[in-house]
């Protein structure tokens, strides 16, 4: 047996002359779990950044780093510090992840509830002093909040714009969020544009519009170590689609500022927005006091 053979024995076993692996093969692939929480948890723990995965439903799989989800205000971009600005009252943090939005509202004196799918996220948000925390997904909001004070606002950050998942899906989130806030409720959102300029990219896309959907839905799941997420859709769109989403659930969007991550390069394109959504069946008064 060669070198590269022997070694590969050694890795996998069965293959390569009956050999066994030190550690046996999971055909099932990963543990379905909290892997997004696990990952900000350690990362609290071991005081350092670290790493996890996305895995898109056509095997593509890039690194996705727990400092994003956890910077304090110095790291965040210009555009969503001004547009938490607009941040007042009752506030809705969908996606909370680590919670560094709400408590930083929280600290100025607005009641926030975070709203997220992560156990172990919610565990963080509570150690940062929020807490009214709610384990849920998007899709539920109206029979979570139905029965409660409505929101004056409500934060999609860190990207959630992408939690609406499908143009379908995302109006009917959006229309549930329209059932449980006040009259001159605010979505405050950033959004990601979709990049077909890779292989990989251009034949996911082109794959979409065959099926009639828009070019940067996904299916996606988030791996960190040996555990994985379920699948779940995910959506990058430009201003404009996110317009026609939020117009048939009631909402217009306004607002729009692009901006680059800081330590992007210069030349990189602009693909990250914020923007923020009114209710397109506000009184006058409303909207300027909004």
């Amino acid at each position: 047996m060669g070198r590269i053979a022997q070694a590969q024995s050694d890795l996998v076993g069965e293959p390569y002359g009956g050999v066994r692996s030190p550690v046996e093969l999971n055909p099932a692939g990963p543990e379905l779990g909290d892997a997004f929480g696990m990952q900000l948890s350690d990362s609290l723990r071991l005081q350092r950044p670290v790493v996890a995965y996305v895995e898109r439903s056509d095997g593509l799989i890039t690194p996705s780093g727990s400092a994003q989800w956890l910077g304090d205000e110095e790291s965040w971009p210009p555009a969503v510090r001004k547009l938490l600005g607009k941040a007042t009252g009752r506030v809705m943090d969908v996606g909370a992840g680590g919670g560094r939005h709400s408590a930083y509202l929280a600290s100025r004196s607005c009641q926030v509830t975070v709203l997220d799918n992560s156990p172990l996220a919610l565990e963080i948000c509570r150690q940062r002093g929020i807490q009214d925390c709610v384990l849920g997904d998007i899709g539920k909001t109206a029979d979570l909040f139905r029965d409660v004070e409505p929101f004056q606002r409500v934060l999609l950050l860190g990207n959630n714009v992408g939690l609406l998942g499908s143009a379908e899906s995302g109006t009917e989130i959006l229309r549930q969020l329209h059932e449980v806030t006040a009259e001159d409720a605010l979505i405050l959102a950033e959004g990601r544009r979709p990049v077909a300029v890779t292989e990989e990219n251009h034949a996911y896309v082109t794959a979409n519009r065959g099926r009639g959907r828009l070019p940067g839905e996904l299916l996606m799941r988030i791996r960190y170590q040996t555990t994985a997420t379920p699948w779940f859709p995910y959506l990058f769109c430009d201003p404009s689609e996110l317009a026609r989403i939020a117009q048939p659930a009631g909402w217009e969007i306004s607002g729009v500022e692009d901006f680059r991550y800081p330590g992007s390069p210069p030349a990189a394109p602009l693909l990250s927005y914020t923007a923020v959504l009114r209710k397109s069946d506000v009184s006058a008064d409303a909207q300027s006091s909004a």
